[in-house]
């Protein structure tokens, strides 16, 4: 095919792109745009493959360039903007994912308890879990005439592990959150882990009758940390729900699109983890009558479970 019937051939097609790549609206490119830009590609090719000019083939490549942009590149982000995009779209997204929200909850908290009563009625159950090293650690931490609960932890000790906590609460829900690209199940396989988690050290730690250096620790935290996990699990879900049923679109497109649905969850899910690390470090730790931490505790689930209940049920 000559140069001049394949520019006839595609003009319009040529045309009708650049119009798109050049609107000011950048969330208003149509479902179809990556394809159109595929077939961009796959006219480059054809152009450099049959020799056309250089003017034919720089025009095709700014194409190229251009529609990649728009198809990888997004708006960048601040924490102001962040900030603002929880404030304004969080309660709106938890109603729009609502059903995801609810079978997380669900999966987490529930299975957490069937764990926590069979491991409570068998204690053996617990090497199900969790290995010897890791429940001596763990007997170690809450062991109330042990070390780590008799020793005081000095200020450099609390900055140090809030670090600790940001970098572990927040891996945890940025994989769950990256994991919903493998259709679903890097999202679940750590929300149901945590879950067992849970549920098998609380019971093991209650048969060793140390709840009460335990429960008063990560009461306060713990309504944010661990239903944040939750949270960032429902948005993975999502993700690789999309991604097995794309519809009428293309998979990478279909991910795309619930990737902007959940955004607000997932920076609802690190405002949560953020001020989980914050109350762990510098609260949970505090030594102070248990009674005091378990009213704050207490007062922040119900916070917790009102925005969650609120959000859920948005506009209605």
């Amino acid at each position: 095919m000559k140069q001049s019937q394949f520019v006839k051939l595609n003009q319009s097609r040529w045309q009708n792109f650049e119009d798109l790549c050049s609107s000011d609206n950048k969330q208003a490119l149509p479902a179809n745009f990556g394809q159109l830009y595929r077939q961009i590609c796959n006219d480059l090719a054809i152009a450099r493959s049959r020799h056309y000019s250089p003017s034919l083939i720089d025009k095709l490549n700014v194409f190229v360039a251009t529609g990649q942009k728009h198809l990888y590149q997004g708006e960048k982000a601040s924490m102001t903007s962040l900030y603002s995009l929880f404030k304004q779209n969080f309660m709106a997204s938890l109603y729009l994912n609502r059903y995801y929200l609810w079978i997380a909850l669900l999966a987490f908290y529930g299975l957490a308890l069937v764990v926590y009563l069979w491991v409570l009625i068998s204690p053996d159950a617990v090497y199900h879990f969790l290995d010897v090293q890791s429940l001596n650690q763990i007997e170690q931490m809450y062991d109330p005439a042990g070390k780590v609960q008799q020793d005081e932890r000095g200020a450099d000790s609390n900055v140090l592990m809030f670090g600790v906590y940001i970098y572990n609460n927040i891996g945890i829900a940025f994989q769950m959150f990256g994991g919903g690209a493998l259709f679903g199940f890097g999202a679940l396989l750590p929300l149901l882990f945590n879950s067992f988690y849970f549920g098998a050290v609380s019971a093991h730690i209650v048969h060793l009758g140390y709840q009460e250096t335990f429960f008063s620790f990560v009461i306060t935290h713990g309504s944010f940390e661990l239903t944040a996990i939750a949270v960032a699990g429902a948005a993975g879900c999502k993700i690789g729900f999309n991604l097995l049923n794309p519809g009428q679109y293309s998979r990478g497109f279909a991910v795309k699109q619930a990737g902007k649905a959940v955004l607000p969850l997932i920076v609802g899910a690190f405002i949560m983890l953020m001020l989980a690390a914050v109350i762990e470090a510098f609260w949970s730790p505090l030594d102070i009558p248990n009674i005091f931490k378990y009213v704050v505790g207490t007062l922040c689930w119900l916070y917790v479970i009102r925005i969650f209940y609120r959000g859920t049920r948005y506009g209605h």
